[in-house]
């Protein structure tokens, strides 16, 4: 029976960890640069050179980046986000442009890439390059690495979500479900999506807390205090069982 109860408390501790860990594909980065506005570059595509703003200005704007030389992520990102977006059956508008983050990336290069996916000829999709990709990855939160051994860049897989004014309100890391993206596109259409404050520092009473200079995420007080009212029971339930078995003593 003892061994019963310690199993349960200790399966209730873990899964207050696991639920308030939010989904084991949320990153805290996601949340690096929200409601800030994105970098107004110059990029090149298929019909010559505009601006960012040329774009968001006529439709929200869903943005991949990624490079023609990439061997590790960015073909499978490239295809969620093509197959993602192929079942949103919505009548909200949006483009989705798919941005070189590699200086040595020509407009050539990409176009071949969007050949390669069947999207050369969909007026949605829009294959670009530019000359300040530092800029707007600084503007996004996004931190490529280059590797000289294999000679590709360490990155995340990430698409950002920018509205109608130029804002960042919504950032995917890593491969994502439909629902994800469906609640991607009511965001940059300016829809109200159910959601949850993110943390901040003058929220209490939250699980984690993330430091933007490290990219880690420690434990916080709400976490403490989510499993303040396990270790008072098992305290209590010691108590009892040690009392009752001192008569017996």
């Amino acid at each position: 029976m003892r061994k019963s109860f310690f199993f349960f408390i200790a399966l209730v501790v873990f899964s207050n960890v696991v639920l308030c860990n939010t989904n084991g594909l949320y990153s805290f980065s996601e949340e690096e640069k929200l409601f800030k506005p994105i970098a107004n570059i110059e990029i090149a595509t298929a019909e010559g050179e505009i601006s960012l703003s040329d774009l968001y200005d006529k439709s929200p704007i869903i943005l991949v980046l990624v490079f023609t030389r990439c061997t590790g992520i960015c073909s499978p990102l490239l295809s969620n986000v093509k197959e993602n977006i192929r079942q949103q059956q919505t009548n909200e508008k949006y483009k989705v442009l798919v941005l070189s983050f590699d200086s040595s990336d020509s407009i050539s290069g990409m176009l071949q890439l969007a050949k390669r996916y069947n999207l050369d000829e969909d007026k949605q999709w829009i294959f670009a390059t530019t000359d300040r990709i530092e800029a707007l990855n600084a503007s996004v939160g996004f931190n490529p690495v280059w590797d000289s051994t294999s000679q590709q860049f360490d990155h995340e897989a990430l698409v950002v979500g920018v509205n109608g004014n130029g804002y960042i309100v919504k950032k995917l890391n890593g491969l994502r479900a439909s629902s994800d993206f469906r609640s991607l596109i009511k965001e940059i259409n300016s829809e109200f999506v159910l959601s949850y404050p993110l943390p901040r520092k003058n929220m209490l009473f939250s699980c984690f807390t993330y430091d933007p200079a490290t990219g880690k995420k420690k434990i916080s007080v709400g976490m403490l205090v989510m499993l303040l009212p396990v270790v008072l029971t098992l305290l209590v339930v010691a108590g009892l069982a040690t009392i009752k078995r001192k008569p017996n003593e």
